[in-house]
This record gives C-alpha cells, structure tokens and sequence, in this order.
C-alpha cells in the first residue's frame, strides 16, 4: 500500500502537533510505503525525525503544489507516473486541494470544502473546524480507518542526560520566554519577575531560551537562573531533539507564550500555562496537559500590556490545580 501525506509547511511547532497522528498511522498501516510531501519544508525531515523516523519512508519538499488558479493546470513533475492507494491531505485551502487531487490515487481525502473534493465524508459528523489541532488529526484517522481512535501521547526514546542542575528534588519550573513573532511574546522582563516570584516560593527555576533569547542567557545566569540547553560560554549543549524532549520531562511545570518550543513540554506530558495574545488558545493548547490565558478575554488585546498581578493570579490557580 503506497500513501501520499500533504500538509503546506511544517514548523517546529506544526511538525510536533502531526507526530502523535503519524505515529498512530504507522500502527494501523504497519506495511504501507508512507510519503510525507510539502510545499515548502519540513522540520519532521531533519530535527523531528528521530521522533518519525520509523514513520515515513519518504519525503518530497518545494513539491510546487500552491494556492494559485495558474498551479492547478500545471502537472507536478514530482508526482508523474506516480499513483497513490491513499492521499492524505491536512490543510484546507481549496486551490492546492485541487492541485494535490490531481495525482492518481484510489482514495482521495481531505476535508477541504467541507469534504466536496474527499472519496470519504465525514459521515460520523466529527468536528474540523476550531477545535485543537491534534482532536483534527485524530478525527482525520477515525474516518480513514473506520476506528474510534483516541488521542495518544507521542513515544519518546529515552536518552541519559548529564545535567547535574536537573537532579534537583524541588518542583522544577521550566519558563520559555520566546515565540516566532513579536505579537506572541509577553515581555522577557515579565517572566523574569515570575522567576524570582516561583522561586521564594521554593520552586527551583530553568529558563529554555530559543536562539533568539540568546541576549537574555547572561541575565538569567546573573539573576541565579540556569538555562540547561546552553553551555557557560553560550553554546547549544545538544540539538537533537530527543535530548530537548528529555530534558522537558525532567520538568514539573512550564509557563510560556504561543511558541514552537512549548510544545516540547506538552508533548512531553508537563503541565504548561500557556499566555495567548491573538492566537487561538483552544485551538494550541493540549487538552489535559496545558491551560490558557486568553489575554483578551481579560481585556488586553496586546500580549505586552498584560499586566504581572492578573498573571500571578492565574498562575496560583495553575499550580493548585495541578
């Protein structure tokens, strides 16, 4: 059985999100040669892949599938003479659907459309708008396979980790200050002040900072905060993401904004406060794992002008839940 996976561009954030489905895959398609195609890239191929590595047996990026009338007349030069038993595809535009349902297969699905373009309706009226993004995926196999399928934790090999800051029997709170855009990120200054709130509480306090958060490794370490991805002289300690996933584990808790890097911690089952400006908190928010504040809904559009004593309060409510 040959499958064809679409999905537009993965991230980092994006590639986590789709793991659990893909590993879930593989158990019900156990024989089946799995390609996984983008229109750009994907972070599954290189940093993710030890996660998918036993997933997909291939990979086709830049694959020209795009969002244009032009595109849909065009025929893809990475698909010729191909054919596919079963074509996935995970997004929703309508003119890349269209691009992608020209390559030959026996089932096409896709929920573009409401369904208009898939061989496979959603007969079972599950739920593809709005909901968190990893329910989306889920509800993609229950009509594939014909299984009630639950949400799983993704597999995470273990590694051993020499890391004598980590070993430390207080409650450990990891605090991941960055995001990929500005409008996502609550001041740097903001968390600091947590910092130092959670840690007179007796929590011990890690900061994982992305390299864009580079500038702050210095401050952290002033302030008597460690920062384990990073050696003294400002070096990654490890990239390979299965180091970064247990690293998460050895964390009780994590407070951060919208970003890539929180899904290590939600994956990795760490009960995460997560802060939300503009994005879609019920949409990026592990159900089970991770709560949110929506800031607007506090009254603050703006991420930046959410105030620290309104945070604290959430933050208690966090902890005594958890």
């Amino acid at each position: 059985m040959k499958i064809l996976i679409y999905s537009f561009n993965d991230k980092i954030g994006d590639g986590l999100q789709k793991i659990s489905f893909l590993q879930q895959l593989r158990i019900q398609f156990p024989n089946a040669h799995i390609t996984y195609t983008t229109t750009y890239t994907t972070t599954l191929k290189n940093f993710l892949n030890p996660l998918v590595k036993d997933c997909i047996d291939e990979y086709v990026e830049n694959n020209e599938i795009k969002s244009s009338l032009k595109n849909i007349f065009i025929s893809n030069k990475y698909f010729k003479n191909k054919k596919y038993d079963l074509i996935i595809d995970l997004q929703k535009v309508v003119l890349r659907t269209i691009s992608l349902k020209r390559i030959s297969s026996k089932i096409f699905f896709s929920t573009a459309g409401n369904f208009i373009f898939s061989d496979l309706k959603n007969f079972k009226k599950l739920t593809f708008k709005g909901n968190y993004i990893e329910e989306f995926y889920f509800n993609i196999l229950k009509i594939i396979t014909n299984k009630d399928l639950g949400i799983e934790n993704i597999k995470i090999p273990n590694i051993k980790l020499n890391i004598p800051s980590i070993n430390s029997q207080k409650k450990k709170v990891a605090i991941s200050p960055g995001a990929s855009s500005n409008d996502r990120k609550w001041k740097f200054e903001n968390y600091l002040e947590i910092a130092h709130y959670l840690k007179n509480k007796g929590f011990e306090v890690f900061f994982f900072l992305g390299p864009d958060e580079l500038k702050y490794l210095s401050v952290c370490r002033n302030e008597d905060f460690e920062c384990p991805e990073w050696t003294k002289d400002g070096q990654k300690v490890s990239n390979d993401i299965l180091f970064t996933m247990n690293l998460a584990k050895k964390m009780d808790f994590c407070l951060s904004n919208d970003s890539g890097t929180s899904w290590f911690f939600q994956f990795a089952g760490v009960k995460t406060l997560k802060i939300f400006g503009k994005t879609n908190s019920t949409k990026f928010s592990r159900p089970g794992v991770c709560s949110s504040i929506q800031t607007s809904s506090h009254g603050f559009n703006n991420i930046k002008d959410f105030p620290i004593e309104i945070y604290k309060k959430e933050l208690e409510i966090f902890l005594n839940r958890n």
